[in-house]
């Protein structure tokens, strides 16, 4: 068993059905109308087809409607939410709409989880020995704006090929031990599925990328690890979530900073972005995605040592990791040779397009779903 409500055999479907879905919305995607094309912000130069999200989403909710659909009702408020947050993603994908729109529904799906499954952040941790604790007027609105703050974190976060994805891989990962040790089986089951949903994902999403996520996968990711985050400050210090999370938020919010500084919207959208900078700074997609990881695993790993430590010796040590950080991403650095990993990438890649046919791909995908579905319903 992998935890309380999956097993390994659930997350081995949901990674290959992740990855069939996957492969027929890059088939189709020019005649469904999901292709990305390239503007002034992109790092793409050719159009690529988007809308993997889509086929993230329909894996695991078709895994926890087969298998777990007392999980669904136990936790109703969370997963109308997610349907919210997916449906907008989608139009976006597809039609456009404006940050005002996101902003609302992401509110809607907010007071949804706030009021059904009492999700909240009712406290700002544990002072010198005192726990601030909240009344429920201001939990609601120090929810919403965390909630709606990091889905658009994250969502601004996907720039490079595969950078989102690992982001959301690693602190995934951390909250799924966070909910293993403390026994949480909302946050084991949905870090667990969106684990192995990820994985199929990244599969096709190493630059150069087959297929891009969208808003259908980047504002689902953002909102579930935001609430993820906040069932787990019932466990853990809340300065250990704020590094368990880092990356999206200190993008973010250095990068608001600089545009009110310069007198622009926060909101005016640029080429200032962490990912935008390393790009520069190293050259390489790669090499750029594989630093920027290693950061989060980092700032993830000091997280989880620090979960019970008092709130105030967290934030100390998180302020001088914060110094380091910056100092490290100093522009006068030289740029590094490229890594070895990106050689090896591109001889798999060249192995399996020219050895592997998307028919064949297919059959051997469906072939292994079957495999799997046999021997879980024979469990």
């Amino acid at each position: 068993m992998l935890g309380s409500e999956l097993n390994f055999i659930d997350g081995m479907l949901v990674l290959f059905i992740t990855m069939l879905l996957i492969s027929m919305v890059i088939k189709f995607s020019a005649k469904i109308g999901m292709l990305d094309i390239p503007n002034d912000r992109s790092s793409h130069v050719n159009p690529t087809p988007r809308g993997a999200g889509v086929a993230m989403f329909f894996a695991y909710m078709a895994i926890l409607i087969l298998f777990h659909l007392e999980f669904i009702y136990e936790n109703i408020g969370f997963f109308i939410a997610l349907t919210l947050i997916f449906a907008i993603g989608v139009y976006d994908d597809n039609k456009g709409v404006s940050p005002k729109l996101k902003f609302i529904v992401i509110i809607a799906a907010t007071l949804l989880i706030f009021f059904i499954n009492d999700f909240q952040i009712d406290t700002l941790g544990t002072w010198f020995g005192y726990e601030t604790k909240l009344p429920w007027i201001f939990a609601l609105i120090l929810t919403i704006f965390a909630i709606v703050g990091f889905t658009n974190a994250l969502n601004l976060l996907d720039g490079l090929d595969g950078l989102a994805g690992s982001i959301s891989l690693v602190i995934f990962l951390a909250f799924a031990y966070i909910g293993y040790v403390y026994g949480d089986s909302f946050i084991v089951t949905i870090s667990l599925l969106m684990i192995f949903t990820l994985v199929g994902f990244l599969f096709f999403n190493w630059s150069p990328a087959s297929i891009f996520m969208g808003d259908s996968g980047s504002l689902v990711l953002g909102f579930t690890i935001a609430v993820v985050a906040i069932k787990a400050i019932e466990h853990v210090n809340v300065i250990s979530i704020l590094l368990l999370t880092a990356l999206p938020i200190v993008d973010t919010l250095v990068v608001m900073t600089r545009r009110m500084q310069r007198g622009l919207s926060p909101f005016n959208p640029d080429k200032t972005h962490i990912h935008h900078k390393m790009l520069t700074w190293r050259g390489s997609v790669d090499h750029s995605v594989f630093i920027l990881v290693a950061i989060q695993v980092f700032f993830s790993f000091v997280g989880v040592l620090l979960r019970e430590f008092g709130d105030e010796s967290s934030l100390f040590l998180v302020l001088i990791m914060l110094y380091l950080f910056f100092s490290l991403l100093d522009e006068r650095k030289l740029v590094r040779d490229k890594l070895r990993i990106t050689k090896i990438k591109k001889k798999m890649a060249l192995i399996i397009k020219e050895d592997i046919t998307h028919k064949k791909a297919v059959m051997i995908l469906g072939a292994v779903i079957i495999l799997l579905f046999v021997l879980r319903v024979a469990l």
